[in-house]
């Protein structure tokens, strides 16, 4: 098969990988606003991010199983013998078929860029889990404190007649109830 034929092939895998790379970007940006959110706490803001920031890893989901399926005519186009192709595998593949071309160093680049963004935002996902983990143990034991806390009464109860009873003894600041 002639170069020609798999150029377009080629570059539509590469606009895929700057897609996905992206997508990544925008899927740090959110990570970064969710933590800002969480330092200034401002908890109103994580629910709509979060639910952005999903939307952005379905894109991601999207566009790898797009990537997938025009590895896989690439594969068949380059007559290899790989059933779920890496991108390597297809540098490698385009290499042998026409060294000369720019075709696998811009696939080898496109690659490159998606796997720093995604370190980059898998990065920032692990310093959001670390923060928002700390923030509900935090809201765990602050809870459990105010739950154990005790009003200190004076222990007598007025009644309407200007008399005084004896009160109950600790109450706690949280109904335990419901």
């Amino acid at each position: 098969m002639s170069f020609k034929r798999l150029t377009p092939v080629v570059d539509k895998l590469v606009e895929t990988l700057g897609e996905k790379a992206d997508a990544f970007e925008r899927l740090e940006a959110l990570f970064e606003q969710q933590l800002d959110a969480l330092r200034n706490g401002e908890a109103d803001a994580l629910g709509p991010l979060a639910t952005k920031a999903q939307d952005c890893t379905d894109t991601i989901e999207d566009l790898r199983q797009t990537y997938r399926r025009q590895a896989r005519l690439l594969v068949r186009m380059l007559e290899l013998e790989a059933d779920a192709p890496s991108l390597e595998t297809l540098i490698e593949g385009l290499e042998q078929r026409a060294p000369s071309a720019e075709a696998s160093t811009r696939l080898a680049e496109a690659r490159a860029a998606v796997l720093e963004r995604a370190e980059s935002a898998q990065r920032i996902n692990d310093t959001l889990q670390f923060a928002l983990e700390y923030a509900a143990g935090l809201n765990h034991e602050l809870l459990a404190a105010v739950q154990q806390a005790a009003v200190d009464t004076d222990r007598r109860t007025y009644t309407a007649d200007g008399t005084a009873e004896s009160g109950g003894g600790e109450h706690s600041l949280v109904n335990t109830v419901g």
